[in-house]
């Protein structure tokens, strides 16, 4: 029946515009003008407003991504996809806008790779200690790194431990 009506459907798109105009001309020469809004991309409907990111990058200073998510979700906030925020979105706003995680490792702390270098031992020797209580870690949450501290009797046991093993295999 639409085919008795109209004689022509015109669609313009002007470039990097999202607005359709189609143009109608009608059997009797009538003509008429519908402006159709285009959906967004699939990157421009995800991508977080730049004052989230802000707030993010404000919150990322001193707290984990964890306190992060729970300070968003306490504010009533929801990710791009109307969910609420989790550890997870929260790293993927990091990576994807450049955020460097909070600096929470106190100076006197050292990490595995660290302790690895100092005792000439690879990293998983190091997790061995950890795992096994020869020497202790501070977390501040699950797959963060570990922050060691060592006293001097710590580190003349570590250094003892290395000499005597034959385990060991010594790192150059």
């Amino acid at each position: 029946m639409l085919r008795l009506l109209i004689k022509e459907i015109t669609v313009e798109k002007p470039a990097n515009q999202k607005p359709l105009l189609v143009h109608i001309r009608w059997q009797g020469g009538a003509g008429a003008d519908i402006s159709v809004q285009l959906p967004l991309n699939i990157a421009d409907r995800v991508r977080y407003p730049s004052a989230v990111v802000e707030r993010i990058r404000e919150l990322a200073r001193n707290s984990p991504d964890s306190e992060i998510a729970d300070q968003l979700r306490r504010e009533g906030q929801v990710s791009t996809k109307a969910r609420p925020y989790t550890v997870k979105i929260i790293q993927w706003v990091r990576c994807g806008y450049r955020i460097p995680p909070a600096e929470l490792k106190r100076p006197e702390e050292l990490t595995v790779p660290q302790v690895a270098k100092r005792f000439g031992t690879s990293d998983p020797v190091v997790y061995y200690w950890i795992a096994h209580k020869v020497i202790r870690s501070r977390r501040v949450s699950p797959g963060m790194p570990h922050w060691i501290t060592l006293s001097h009797t710590d580190e003349e046991k570590l250094r003892e431990w290395v000499r005597s093993s034959r385990r060991i295999q010594p790192v150059p």
